[in-house]
C-alpha cells in the first residue's frame, strides 16, 4: 500500500460462526495496512509468529487492530481470521519481528 489502507470487518454476529478470510501483504509500499473489527467491538484474539524466531505478537483477550507496520512489513507477511460468532481468531506469520502487531 502506498498510503494507509484499512479494512473493517463485519460485527461478529453478522459474520457468524465459520466466517473466515486470509490477508496477504503483496507490496510493502510505504503505508500502514490495518484490519479492524467493527468500532463497537474488541474481538481479535490470536498470535502472529515470526519466521526469524523472535517472540510472537499475541493477544490473549480481544483487541481492536491487526496492523502491517509500514516501515517494516514485507511481501508475504500474512494473517488468517476465523469467526466463531463471538470473536475473530487470528493466526499468521511475519518474516521478522515487528512487521505486524495485534493491539
Amino acid at each position: 500500500a502506498s498510503s494507509e489502507f484499512t479494512t473493517t470487518l463485519p460485527t461478529v454476529s453478522a459474520a457468524g460462526a465459520g466466517w473466515n478470510a486470509k490477508f496477504i501483504l503483496n507490496d510493502a509500499g510505504s503505508g500502514t495496512v490495518k484490519v479492524i473489527p467493527d468500532s463497537s467491538e474488541d474481538t481479535l484474539i490470536g498470535m502472529i509468529a515470526s519466521a526469524d524466531g523472535a517472540a510472537a505478537e499475541s493477544a490473549e483477550s480481544g483487541v481492536d487492530e491487526l496492523i502491517w507496520v509500514a516501515s517494516t512489513a514485507a511481501p508475504g507477511d500474512w494473517a488468517e481470521l476465523m469467526c466463531d460468532g463471538n470473536n475473530y481468531y487470528v493466526h499468521g506469520q511475519e518474516h521478522d519481528a515487528d512487521h505486524m502487531t495485534l493491539a
